[in-house]
């Protein structure tokens, strides 16, 4: 019996630690601009699999006109899902040439399994999540071309 409770602790306290570690790996910062709307946003950038895996879960707020940009490493129909996010987000899903293709408003946490899968309609190589209301507040509209840097 106290092996099975130590085996148990031990995969709690590994579990425990792997998630820190994947919360601790720093995302980059970039800005992403919106021509058309003479806008700039400030991102966080996931560009690895730990980072887009986590990306904006468990967070409580976020700043207003701030976002988090996904890097996929190659470019295809993408899936997010609202699992372990607190906030509700609009989430717009961008093509390798820089245009907005799919966008969806007001994004509520999924608060009980399942959880819904939110897909682009085309081929993206990029999605940008912000503060739901954002695209409608800014009226971005897809095949807006967009911009983005990394620093």
């Amino acid at each position: 019996m106290k092996k099975i409770i130590y085996i148990a602790l031990i995969s709690v306290i590994f579990s425990l630690t792997a998630n820190a570690e994947q919360r601790l790996e720093k995302f980059t910062n970039g800005q992403f601009v919106f021509p058309e709307h003479d806008l700039t946003i400030n991102v966080e950038i996931a560009k690895s699999k730990k980072q887009r895996a986590l990306g904006l879960m468990f967070r409580e707020q976020l700043v207003a006109n701030k976002g988090m940009l996904f890097i996929f490493e190659e470019e295809a129909i993408q899936r997010v899902w609202m699992k372990n996010t607190l906030i509700p987000l609009d989430i717009i899903f961008i093509s390798a040439e820089a245009n907005i293709i799919s966008i969806f408003k007001n994004i509520q946490p999924c608060r009980h399994n399942p959880c819904a899968i939110y897909s682009s309609n085309q081929k993206a190589k990029y999605m940008l999540e912000v503060n739901a209301g954002f695209v409608a507040d800014k009226s971005i509209a897809v095949a807006e071309k967009i911009r983005f840097s990394s620093f």
